[in-house]
């Protein structure tokens, strides 16, 4: 029988390691950009990909407000949708101190822009990451198959090997479609189990 390979884990950030933006957080930020909820919403998701693809903080904003920022007002801007990411899920915590223990390489893998990556490639939680990749470093963005096969490179792994965990459906079919074991994220004690199984569980079997 041929030996089983170890796996290695390939997870995203946003909805996944870290709770969706706080419905307060949202808000505020919303009033600081002088924008009703809604308004505010559809634009900050609207122009997310090109910030998260590495535009400025400055050219992101200033396309959210329809103007551009003064000084002040972009610190604020950064600083509170910085924070806003970092509510961390307390179940994913716990399913990466399992995997990690379990002695499984883990990696992430993210949209994110600049600002943000610069705050998690601080943050205590992720220390244990071999790799923290994101979109605004390597210039692409989930779901383009080119951003995995850059990840795939960044881990010196085959396909058959990554274990991917995203929360969208899109980015989960396209790591499928390159061959990575996908799964989609969705917060469940069964979807936790499952990711266990087909990383540390498969990698204890080839060890």
């Amino acid at each position: 029988m041929p030996a089983i390979r170890a796996r290695q884990l390939l997870i995203d950030f946003g909805e996944v390691i870290s709770l969706a933006q706080p419905a307060a957080a949202v808000a505020a930020l919303a009033v600081d950009a002088g924008l009703p909820a809604a308004e505010f919403t559809a634009r900050y998701w609207a122009h997310r990909p090109g910030y998260d693809r590495g535009a400025s903080a400055l050219g992101y904003w200033t396309a959210v407000l329809g103007h551009e920022p003064g000084k002040a007002q972009l610190r604020r801007l950064v600083a509170r949708d910085v924070a806003s990411w970092l509510h961390l899920d307390a179940g994913t915590l716990a399913l990466l101190d399992q995997v990690h223990a379990a002695g499984v390489p883990m990696s992430l893998l993210s949209n994110a822009p600049r600002e943000l990556a610069r705050e998690l490639e601080r943050h205590p939680a992720l220390r244990p990451f071999a790799h923290l990749l994101f979109s605004a470093d390597l210039s692409l963005v989930k779901p383009d198959t080119a951003i995995f096969t850059a990840a795939l490179g960044a881990l010196g792994a085959a396909p058959a090997d990554v274990v991917f965990v995203d929360d969208r459906a899109d980015n989960v079919a396209a790591a499928a479609a390159l061959g990575l074991r996908a799964c989609l994220f969705t917060a469940t004690s069964a979807c936790r189990a499952e990711i266990f199984t087909v990383t540390a569980g498969m990698s204890q079997l080839a060890a």
